[in-house]
C-alpha cells in the first residue's frame, strides 16, 4: 500500500521539468548538514550533504538528494519506472530537504522554492534581510583563514565563519551578505550545523535559471498553508489535485488501510517538529 502511494507521488514529481538555461553557476560548495528534527530527542541527529551552486551574481542551494532527483527527472526512462534500478536511484535521492533556495544579488531577492506534486511554487524576500555583526575572532578551516560573524534569524541565533579568500558573498540556506564565503554556520543550540566539505570550480557550469519560469511566485503564508494541507492528509490532497491540462490521479487507499497509513504518516510527521526556521 505504502509503495503504491509512493509510486504515484514519484510519477507526479517526475513530470516534465525542463530547466530554462540562463545562469551559469561556475562553483559548487559542499556542506555537511548535521541536524536535529525532533525536539523531543535532541540526543539524536542526522546528516545530509547540501550543495551551493554559485557565481558572483546568483546561486542555487539544494540538497544533494534533491539534485539527484532533478537529474532523474531530466533523464527519466519510462520503462525503468518501478524497476529495481529505478528504486535504487530513488533511494539514493532521498532527502529531508526538498526545497531550493534561489539568490539573485542584482535584484536583492531570495526565493524559497518547493514542488507539491507537479506544482512548482516559491515565495521571496529581500536578500539583505539578515544583518551580521562581524567579530575579530579568527580560525583556520580547511586551510582557509576564517573570521567569525553572528546573527539572529527566524527564532535562532547563529555563529558563522566566513573567508574572504573565496570572494563569493554567499553561504548555506538563506544566509549570505558577508564579505566572503560562509564555511561554517551553526545555531547556538547546536541543532543545525553546516560544515564546509569542499569547494570546486566546475568544468561544466550548472546552467539554471534564477528564478525559474516554471515556478509560480506566491505569498509565503499561501505556500506554507498548502504544505500544511498536504502534510496533514497527502492521500486526500492527491485525490483532489488537478494539474496542468486538468490532470487528475486517484489513490485507491480507503477505509482501515487509509487510517493505518495516515496514523503512521502523522506519527512520523510529529517527529519532525524542529525546523530550521522556528518563526514563520
Amino acid at each position: 500500500m505504502k509503495n503504491k502511494f509512493i509510486f504515484i507521488l514519484a510519477f507526479l514529481m517526475l513530470s516534465a521539468f525542463p530547466l530554462q538555461a540562463q545562469n551559469k553557476l561556475n562553483y559548487r560548495v559542499s556542506y555537511e548538514l548535521t541536524y536535529k528534527l525532533d525536539s523531543t530527542d535532541l540526543e539524536s541527529s542526522k546528516s545530509e550533504v547540501m550543495w551551493l551552486f554559485a557565481n558572483n551574481d546568483s546561486s542555487l542551494f539544494i540538497s544533494r538528494g534533491a539534485a539527484l532527483k532533478d537529474s532523474i527527472k531530466k533523464n527519466v526512462i519510462a520503462a525503468e519506472i518501478g524497476s529495481e534500478k529505478w528504486r535504487s536511484k530513488m533511494e539514493a535521492a532521498k532527502t529531508e530537504f526538498e526545497y531550493r533556495i534561489f539568490k539573485n544579488k542584482a535584484e536583492n531577492k531570495i526565493g524559497y522554492g518547493i514542488k507539491l506534486l507537479s506544482d512548482k511554487l516559491y515565495y521571496s524576500n529581500s536578500l539583505d534581510q539578515i544583518k551580521w555583526e562581524i567579530q575579530a575572532n579568527a580560525k583556520d578551516i580547511a586551510g582557509y583563514n576564517a573570521q567569525k560573524a553572528t546573527t539572529s534569524f527566524a527564532g535562532r541565533d547563529y555563529i558563522a565563519w566566513f573567508t574572504p579568500e573565496i570572494p563569493l558573498t554567499d553561504g548555506p540556506y538563506k544566509f549570505a551578505g558577508l564579505p566572503g564565503l560562509i564555511l561554517e554556520l551553526q545555531d547556538t543550540e547546536a541543532e543545525y550545523f553546516f560544515k564546509f566539505a569542499g569547494f570546486e570550480k566546475l568544468a561544466n557550469p550548472l546552467e539554471y535559471e534564477i528564478f525559474p519560469e516554471k515556478y509560480k511566485e506566491v505569498k509565503k503564508k499561501e505556500l506554507l498553508d498548502l504544505v500544511e494541507t498536504y502534510e496533514k492528509d497527502p492521500i486526500s490532497y492527491v485525490n483532489n489535485y488537478v494539474g496542468s491540462g486538468g490532470t487528475t490521479v486517484r489513490v485507491e487507499i480507503v477505509g482501515d488501510e487509509k487510517k493505518d497509513y495516515l496514523r503512521k504518516h502523522r506519527a512520523e510527521l510529529a517527529r519532525k517538529n524542529n525546523p530550521i526556521e522556528l518563526e514563520k
